[in-house]
This record gives structure tokens, C-alpha cells and sequence, in this order.
């Protein structure tokens, strides 16, 4: 206490003069957004309700101590170590708030804060892809295939359990008419979950023309190999075919061909079978009749 008394008393003297310059500073008034953040989450536990991300704090102090404040990025750290699945209740006092020497904490809001632990599971879980829209008129939804098939998905207990499968969020195929490959995501359905695999979802989905029939009728039926005459009963004859919506839609009579070989058939009574010849890309579902009846004359 003998050395430096000069030294010491100066310094004396310049806190006091620090502490009355302060203690005299003219007072103000603020709001602060605290970030808020919880820490040291077991790593068996997680949280399952929503917590806000900011706290609103009014304070008083010397206008000096506030202007720094304000300046800087405040944040409260909440310590979660040790805790048990259930509520936990924070209660959020101005002793709590690590502020200077001369600040007032006046409001906090919120005051508290309830905090809901559960359990966390990891699970394997399948994947149900949804759409939604329709593809452009003509066009149908073929096959619709996920891959991977499952997901492995992180979540707390009570909602895992109730979980038989997850949902893709709904993947628009609205005037498509062809298959699309998309990447999609999850629908967590505002649930507190986590997809951990790393590769991304992906969808095949199939757009194929719509199948449809058409009915034409009085179709003439060719006699090929017929060297005479002859008459047919019937001479002409119905047919159905089932094809893509835009094949019917340009098929015309003049694209089909019936016929009946009548090749190497001497004078007389015969029943013959119909063939029938129709572009590519189509079924033919009927001919009626399938079979006529063939006189050759002499």
C-alpha cells in the first residue's frame, strides 16, 4: 500500500470522477431483442413445442450504456443439461439477464417459457408419394414410383409411434402430358421431424395416353382372292378398338381394312373368317360378325 501512492490515488480519483460521470448521465429508455437459445439439449431428448426465437426486453440506463447495447448482438442462452422427457417452466427474471451495472431490466417478455422434451426415435418409415392436378385431357397418372421406398426419419416418441407412413408433399402434375422425374420432399404435417438420409427423394411418375374405345361401323369386307362372282352375307361389318385417346381421335373408316381369303375356293358355299388390319398402337376388341357367310358362283 507504501508504493506507487501517487499512482493509486490518481486512480482513485479517476473512477470516482468515471462513477459520478456515469451516476449524473442523463437516463433513457429501450426495447431489446434478445436471441434466444437453448443449449446442451441431451442427445436422447428433443424438444417438441414451439419456442420463439427472440426475447423482448425493456430496459432503462445511462444513454451511453443503452447506445452500446443496441449496437451489439444480445442473446440468452437457456441450459437444457441434466433435463428429463416432460415440461420444463423457465422462469425469465432480470437477475438472469447479464446486463451492466446501471441497466434496469423493466419488462421481459415473454416472462417464462414452457419447454416440452420427449424422447427422440429414429425410425425407417415408408414413403407415400402424393399428386395433385390433372394431366392434359387424353392423358392418364401410370405408375407413380419413390425412391428410396422408406425414409429414415428422426422425431419425438409420441409422434413417431402414431406415424404408419409419411406423406410426400402433394407434386404438381397439372397439364402434364409426359412422365416427369422430380425430387421431392417429406410432409412433416408441422410435426418436430428430421428426414436423415442424404440421398434426395425421388419420383417416377408415369403420364400415358388415356385408353378408350370407339365403335366403327359398316366397314365393306374385301374378298381377297376371289377370281368370280360371289355374294357375302353380311358384306359389312362392325368393329371396336381400344387405343390411346389421341390415336382414336385421328383414326378414320379409311385407315381400316376388313378382309376374307377366298383363295383357291371353287363354286360354292363357304364361311369365312374376318380379318382385320388397323394402324399400329391400336386393339381391335370386336368384329361382328366374325365370320360370313361366302357363295361363289359359277
Amino acid at each position: 500500500m507504501k508504493k506507487n501512492r501517487g499512482l493509486k490515488l490518481l486512480a482513485l480519483l479517476l473512477a470516482l470522477a468515471a462513477w459520478f460521470a456515469v451516476g449524473s448521465e442523463e437516463r433513457t429508455e429501450t426495447t431489446l431483442q434478445l436471441a434466444l437459445e437453448l443449449t446442451n439439449v441431451p442427445k436422447h431428448l428433443m424438444v417438441t413445442n414451439e419456442i420463439p426465437s427472440q426475447l423482448e426486453v425493456r430496459i432503462q440506463g445511462p444513454r451511453s450504456v443503452i447506445r452500446e447495447l443496441t449496437t451489439d448482438k444480445l442473446h440468452k442462452q437457456i441450459d437444457l443439461s441434466g433435463a428429463k422427457p416432460g415440461t420444463h417452466t423457465e422462469l425469465l427474471t432480470p437477475n438472469s439477464l447479464n446486463f451492466p451495472r446501471g441497466v434496469v431490466v423493466t419488462r421481459i417478455r415473454p416472462s417464462a417459457l414452457s419447454i416440452e422434451l420427449d424422447q427422440a426415435l429414429i425410425r425407417r418409415m415408408e414413403v407415400q408419394p402424393i399428386i395433385k392436378g390433372s394431366p392434359d385431357p387424353g392423358f392418364e397418372v401410370g405408375e407413380v414410383v419413390i425412391a428410396p421406398k422408406e425414409a429414415l426419419v428422426r422425431g419425438p416418441k409420441s409422434d413417431i409411434n402414431q406415424l404408419k407412413f409419411i406423406n410426400t408433399i402433394p407434386i404438381d402434375i397439372n397439364k402434364l402430358s409426359s412422365s416427369v422425374t422430380r425430387e421431392v420432399e417429406l410432409d412433416f404435417q408441422n410435426l418436430p421431424l428430421t428426414y436423415l438420409d442424404s440421398q434426395p427423394l425421388v419420383a417416377k411418375i408415369s403420364i400415358k395416353p388415356k385408353l378408350q374405345t370407339k365403335t366403327f361401323n359398316n366397314i365393306i369386307v374385301i374378298p381377297n382372292g376371289a377370281t368370280g362372282p360371289l355374294r357375302l352375307d353380311p358384306s359389312k361389318v362392325s368393329i371396336t378398338v381400344r387405343g390411346p385417346v389421341t390415336n382414336l381421335d385421328v383414326l378414320r373408316v379409311e385407315d381400316i381394312t376388313a378382309r376374307i381369303n377366298l383363295k383357291n375356293l371353287k363354286a360354292g358355299l363357304y364361311e369365312a373368317k374376318v380379318v382385320v388390319d388397323i394402324p399400329s398402337g391400336l386393339e381391335i376388341l370386336n368384329i361382328s360378325p366374325e365370320k360370313l357367310s361366302v357363295r361363289i358362283i359359277k
